[in-house]
């Protein structure tokens, strides 16, 4: 069982997945730097690194914790949440009972008050990261920011960078769809600040349920304990929001509708952001644990961690989605995509027009709905080998018919290919072989393939060929 940021690392490095960097390094771009050559060199097989002496810091900093894939699977793929899904959505009576029961027992588990810690004077004590060379400042790049909605209790938790002001402030990059700021809008229309707590460093559990593009009103902490098998364990610092009893540091503030001009900042678009304004977060207090360690995400072009998280996300979340359509047989969030503005599914088609209600579909479920490019395949093609998928987008498309363009709709505010911030367009693509039904009066021509012995027996042939 991984407990906590440290029992992951240790893990990680038993596996040889981690690697500890002794020299004196500097938060400003060198972390990142090493960071960065770390995920070009291995891509979705790289290490965590451990920076133990950090110029002008006791802190070590640990970077790239979501970077492997093949640990990502091992952690999460054996886990029962998968067919815990199914089950809820398509098993008679008693399954579903026993579903629920498994929900219910998921749910956190909240102590009464943060113990343990000792207080910091300020944000100018953590080693947070200057990532990109023009970047405005320096960035908190993995901070779970909890909020709790000021109409019904509920509790969010996401991943929003931090812009560091000073040692009382930073800026909260939450967009207008994310759950954080619309927490936020209703503590305005109230008339109240809201109270925010972000925890840095914590077990992969929370983080990867932090990250996940979950549907509105799912309780992360509460999917987190199905990740893990056993209930979050929280823990509440009087009226903030509880945060994990793991988190190596915590901070307690507070947003009262006073705004800022944030970034710009080197994002996983693999552009700069344009400065606007964003939320002011005022600091309330800082505690830490006894020996902390302080957790960083470098983010930039796709072969950075968070493309690694993507990608397999993309299939954990597989049944999750394919209960809501049960024609899609899978989903791909390419790398390239920069995680929403690009989503390949595959479908077995059962009727005229089931690939636009696919697609119509991902664009109704959470932070997918953001996406700006939806390509439907059928289920012989794998989605998955960007080759065969382009070969299946050029020889089944034919663009009068196949593509849908649909106007003003709500974007990522990070595309910036639309005119206005968080509103533009989708296309969505038919790639799927069409019926007669669907307007094709020809015969659609059989995919070749070789027979199967004679591939076979060739393929014994030809590993002898000197």
């Amino acid at each position: 069982m991984i407990n906590d940021l440290s029992g992951y690392l240790a893990y990680l490095s038993k596996k040889g997945r981690a690697a500890t960097i002794r020299e004196k390094v500097s938060t400003e771009c060198e972390i990142s730097a090493i960071t960065n050559l770390e995920n070009r060199t291995h891509r979705n097989e790289s290490r965590a690194l451990v920076f133990e002496n950090v110029d002008g810091y006791d802190m070590p900093v640990a970077t790239n914790l979501l970077g492997s894939l093949p640990t990502l699977s091992e952690l999460f793929n054996q886990l029962p949440l998968s067919d815990l899904i199914l089950k809820m959505h398509t098993a008679g009576k008693m399954e579903m009972l026993k579903g629920a029961k498994a929900v219910m027992d998921s749910k956190p588990k909240i102590s009464a008050s943060l113990s343990g810690y000792k207080r910091l004077g300020g944000l100018d004590e953590l080693p947070v990261l200057k990532v990109w060379p023009k970047d405005s400042g320096r960035f908190i790049t993995l901070p779970l920011v909890i909020t709790n909605s000021p109409s019904d209790g509920s509790t969010n938790v996401g991943i929003y960078r931090m812009q560091v002001f000073d040692s009382e402030t930073t800026g909260m990059h939450w967009q207008s769809q994310k759950g954080g700021a619309i927490h936020a809008a209703e503590a305005a229309e109230a008339g109240t600040a809201l109270k925010v707590s972000v925890a840095i460093g914590t077990d992969p559990y929370n983080l990867m349920a932090a990250v996940a593009p979950l549907p509105q009103g799912i309780n992360e902490f509460a999917f987190s304990g199905m990740m893990r098998g056993s209930s979050t364990n929280l823990v509440r610092n009087g009226e903030y929001p509880a945060v994990p009893s793991n988190s190596e540091i915590v901070i307690n503030g507070h947003v009262d509708g006073e705004k800022k001009m944030e970034g710009p900042f080197g994002d996983h678009t693999g552009y700069y952001s344009i400065p606007e304004p964003a939320h002011v977060f005022h600091v309330d207090a800082i505690y830490a644990k006894e020996h902390p360690i302080y957790a960083a995400s470098v983010v930039g072009f796709p072969w950075s961690e968070d493309a690694v998280a993507a990608e397999f996300l993309s299939g954990y979340l597989k049944p999750m989605i394919k209960a809501v359509n049960s024609s899609i047989v899978d989903i791909y969030l390419p790398s390239e995509g920069a995680f929403t503005n690009m989503c390949f599914i595959s479908i077995k088609k059962r009727f005229p027009g089931d690939a636009k209600k696919a697609m119509f579909g991902i664009l109704g479920l959470g932070q997918l709905s953001l996406t700006k490019i939806v390509v439907a395949f059928d289920d012989d093609v794998n989605i998955r080998d960007l080759s065969t998928a382009m070969w299946a987008l050029s020889t089944r498309v034919d663009p009068e018919r196949d593509i849908q363009i649909i106007k003003g709709t709500s974007t990522d505010s990070l595309d910036h290919a639309s005119s206005i911030s968080a509103y533009g367009s989708k296309v969505l693509i038919d790639a799927t072989k069409k019926t007669r039904e669907e307007g094709y009066a020809r015969g659609w021509p059989e995919t070749i393939s070789m027979d199967g012995p004679v591939e076979s027996e060739a393929e014994k042939k030809w590993k002898r060929i000197k």
